[in-house]
C-alpha cells in the first residue's frame, strides 16, 4: 500500500509539474500578446493626438486668418473635421485591431485596410474638404491631417491615387478662379503639386513600414508555431525517454529480485518438509530480496541510485551483489575490484553496478554455472574495464534473433547492457561459446583530475 500510495503521489507530482510548464509556456505566449497590444494601443494613441494637433492648428490658422465670413469658418470647420472624426473613431481602431501577420499582408495588401469603413472615410474627404475648401480657403490645410489618414487606411498606390484625386478637385476650383492661400494662380498650382509630391514620399515611408511590421508579424507568429511543435515534440520524447528509463530500472530492480524470489520460494518450498533450517534460510533470504526490491522501487519513483551503492563505495556494493548472487544459486563466485580506482561520475557507478546485476541475472536464470568471476580493473591510466565471466553452457550468438527474442520477453538485457555502457561513453562486447561459457567486457574510457599522481609517480 506504501508503494501504491508513493507511486500515486509521485503520478501526482509530475502531472502538476506538466501543467506548471504548459502554464509557463502560455503565461510566455499571453506576455507576448500583452507586449504586441501595448505597442499597438501606444501607436494608436499617438496617431490620435497627431490628429488631434494638427486638426486644432488648422482650426485656428483657419479662426485668426482666414478672411471668410464666420458661418462660412464654422460650416468648413465641421466639414474638415467629418471624415477627420470618423477616421479617429471607426477606421483607425479597425486598422490597429486587426490581425497582422499573414502572407497577404506582406505580399499582396487589400485596396482599403478596413473594407467597406476605409471607402465611406475616402467618400466623405473627397466630398467634404473641396466643399471646405471653396467656403474657406485655409481649409486646405485639412490634408495635412487627411493625407496620413488615407495613407493609414489604404495600400500605398490606391491612397497616391486618392490624394491626387482630392488635388485635381482643388486644382478645379482654382481653374475656376478660387483662391487658396496665395492670390496668384502659379502658386496655387505649385502648392497642389507640392502636395502630391510630399504625399507620394510620406506614404512611400507609411508603406514601407506598414509592410515591415506586417512581415515581422509573420515570422513572430511562425516562430511562435514552429516553438509550439518543439515544445510538443520535446514532451513526446520526454515521455517516450522517460518510459524508456522505467522500464529499464523496472527490469535491472523489480523484474530481477522478482525472478529471485520466485526461484527462492520454490527452492523454500521444496524444504519445507525434508530440511527446515534451510527453508528457514531461504525464506530469510526472500524477505531481504524483498526488502531491497521495496527500496529500489522507492529510489526508482524518487530516480536516484539503487539500493545496493547506497552509502556504500562501488566496491562494496559489486562485492555484495556478487556474494548474494553466489548464496542464491549456489555457484563459487570471485569478485575483484582493483582498490585504487579514481573517483567515478555516480552515473558510471550506477551504471556499471547495473550491468553486472543484470548479467548476474542472465547466469542464474541460463547459464547453468558453475563458477563466476567479477572483475573491476585499470587498462593502463584512461581505460576501466568490467568484466563477467561464467563456466556455464554458452550460446551462439552469431544465430541469435535479437527481436524474436524480445518479443518472446528475452535478449532485453544484453540491448540494455551495451546501451547503459554507450550511455557512459563505454562499449559492451559479448562473447560467447556453446559449452565454453560466456564474457562479457566493458570498456569505458575515463579521465583522471590532472592533480592525479601516476602509478610510477607514486612510487618515486
Amino acid at each position: 500500500m506504501k508503494i501504491t500510495e508513493e507511486i500515486n503521489r509521485e503520478g501526482q507530482r509530475q502531472d502538476r509539474l506538466s501543467m506548471n510548464l504548459d502554464g509557463d509556456c502560455v503565461d510566455g505566449r499571453l506576455d507576448a500578446t500583452a507586449r504586441t497590444d501595448a505597442q499597438r494601443r501606444r501607436l494608436h494613441n499617438t496617431w490620435n493626438w497627431y490628429f488631434i494637433v494638427e486638426a486644432g492648428c488648422v482650426i485656428g490658422a483657419d479662426c485668426f486668418f482666414s478672411t471668410a465670413s464666420m458661418t462660412h469658418k464654422l460650416v468648413s470647420i465641421l466639414l474638415i473635421l467629418l471624415p477627420c472624426l470618423f477616421f479617429m473613431i471607426l477606421v483607425l481602431p479597425r486598422v490597429f485591431d486587426k490581425p497582422q501577420g499573414s502572407d497577404r499582408q506582406t505580399t499582396d495588401q487589400p485596396v482599403s485596410k478596413t473594407g467597406a469603413y476605409g471607402w465611406i472615410f475616402a467618400l466623405l474627404s473627397l466630398v467634404c474638404l473641396p466643399m471646405g475648401a471653396w467656403l474657406d480657403g485655409t481649409a486646405i490645410l485639412a490634408q495635412l491631417f487627411i493625407v496620413p489618414q488615407l495613407f493609414i487606411a489604404f495600400a500605398y498606390l490606391p491612397a497616391l491615387g486618392l490624394v491626387g484625386v482630392l488635388n485635381m478637385a482643388y486644382l478645379g476650383m482654382v481653374l475656376a478662379g478660387k483662391r487658396f492661400l496665395s492670390t496668384d494662380l502659379t502658386g496655387n498650382l505649385m502648392l497642389m503639386v507640392l502636395v502630391v509630391v510630399f504625399s507620394a514620399m510620406i506614404g512611400k515611408s507609411f508603406n514601407v513600414l506598414a509592410l515591415t511590421n506586417g512581415h515581422n508579424q509573420m515570422l513572430l507568429d511562425k516562430m511562435e508555431s514552429q516553438q509550439k511543435t518543439i515544445r510538443r515534440l520535446s514532451r513526446a520524447e520526454g515521455a517516450s525517454i522517460e518510459r524508456e528509463r522505467v522500464a529499464n530500472e523496472m527490469h535491472d530492480t523489480i523484474a530481477q529480485s522478482l525472478t529471485s524470489i520466485l526461484a527462492l520460494a520454490r527452492v523454500a518450498h521444496e524444504e519445507l518438509y525434508d530440511d527446515l533450517p534451510a527453508a528457514r534460510k531461504h525464506l530469510e533470504m526472500i524477505a531481504s530480496a524483498s526488502k531491497s526490491s521495496l527500496d529500489d522501487t522507492r529510489r526508482m519513483i524518487a530516480d536516484s541510485a539503487p539500493a545496493d551503492l547506497d552509502g556504500r563505495d562501488l566496491k562494496t556494493a559489486l562485492e555484495r551483489t556478487v556474494h548474494a548472487t553466489a548464496a542464491k544459486t549456489g555457484c563459487q563466485s570471485q569478485c575483484l575490484v582493483q582498490s585504487t580506482l579514481p573517483p567515478l561520475p555516480k552515473q558510471t557507478e550506477v551504471n556499471l553496478l547495473r550491468i553486472v546485476q543484470e548479467s548476474l541475472t542472465n547466469i542464474s536464470k541460463h547459464a547453468n554455472a558453475q563458477h563466476v568471476q567479477v572483475s573491476l580493473l585499470l587498462k593502463g591510466q584512461e581505460l576501466l574495464q568490467l568484466r563477467i565471466k561464467d563456466d556455464g553452457c554458452g550460446f551462439d550468438i552469431q544465430n541469435l534473433d535479437f527481436q524474436e527474442m524480445e518479443k518472446a520477453g528475452h535478449g532485453y538485457g544484453l540491448r540494455d547492457m551495451a546501451k547503459r555502457a554507450q550511455d557512459v561513453g563505454g562499449r559492451c562486447t559479448v562473447t560467447s561459446v556453446p559449452g565454453q561459457g560466456t564474457s562479457i567486457t566493458v570498456n569505458i574510457p575515463i579521465e583522471r583530475p590532472s592533480n592525479a599522481a601516476r602509478p610510477d609517480e607514486e612510487k618515486e
